[in-house]
């Protein structure tokens, strides 16, 4: 038979079964609804595969053919049989990373219920104003830092500079010179990292207004911090903040429903402690 002559065939055999079902009505199986395939009694559903031509038609610049579509549904009974051979090797109970990656797509099932639940205008702006700490520019902070060289007279030295500095001297005319000038304004802590390291940055953010630290090691010395203030930085209006309230807003909202979701199963199951919760403060 010519490849024409069964085209026309197959098309004329679809249209009398057509007709068929509309004279006598559909069967109880709705085969647009059939899985693509079903492996050891699990479905494929169609949809899946849909989705996953559709994925392959995107990153394929030529057009997805039968044959394609055939190859992709092998793809998906493999890795079905994959997960099936790895459930039944016990892998989402021993293996970590196995089981990293179902509670991650069982969580993202979670986030998902929540679709369309997005905050309008009126409550990011509530949010925003009952966070509004979270949402101000770090706290910044001025210092003063000496720095004290290496060397024998170095522990002598450095205990005669934190009394002088705990006397209120200025920095300037104490230590050894540093290669790069220690501003008199307030920075944040960041910046201060930038410029002292991140030990003595953080030293720095530890003390109270008036106190002076104990030495601290960096390259070829150690430096001796006096923290002289903290300046609260003012919180930016709304409008300049938006996008980051709205995205802090979606990061507790989809905590909120993987939260609901796991306490909906811990509810539906039977757990055993043999380790009791200790009492809640």
């Amino acid at each position: 038979m010519k490849r024409n002559d069964l085209v026309f065939l197959i098309a004329g055999g679809a249209g009398l079964i057509a007709a068929f079902f509309g004279a006598v009505g559909a069967p109880q199986v709705e085969w647009v609804n059939a899985p693509a395939a079903i492996v050891n009694g699990v479905p494929i559903p169609r949809e899946a595969l849909a989705r996953a031509v559709v994925a392959l038609d995107a990153d394929s610049r030529n057009p997805v053919t039968p044959e394609r579509e055939a190859e992709v549904l092998q793809r998906l009974i493999e890795e079905e049989l994959l997960v099936q051979h790895g459930v039944e090797l016990g892998l989402a109970e021993t293996d970590f990373a196995a089981r990293r990656a179902l509670v991650q797509s069982v969580l993202s099932l979670a986030v998902a219920e929540r679709a369309g639940d997005d905050a309008s205008e009126a409550e990011l702006r509530q949010f925003y104003l009952d966070n509004r700490g979270f949402f101000a520019p770090a706290q910044r902070f001025s210092a003063s830092i000496v720095f004290v060289r290496d060397g024998a007279d170095a522990a002598q030295r450095s205990a005669a500079i934190r009394q002088s500095l705990a006397s209120g001297a200025d920095a300037a005319n104490l230590g050894d010179p540093i290669a790069i000038p220690m501003p008199s304004g307030a920075l944040p802590q960041a910046q201060w990292t930038r410029l002292i390291g991140p030990e003595a940055a953080a030293a720095a953010a530890r003390l109270a207004p008036g106190d002076v630290s104990a030495p601290i090691a960096t390259a070829g010395g150690h430096y001796i911090v006096r923290l002289n203030g903290f300046i609260a930085a003012p919180a930016a209006p709304f409008e300049d903040v938006e996008e980051q309230v709205r995205a802090e807003w979606e990061r507790r909202a989809d905590e909120r429903a993987a939260r609901a979701y796991i306490e909906r199963l811990e509810r539906a199951a039977r757990i055993e402690r043999h380790i009791e919760r200790p009492p809640s403060s």
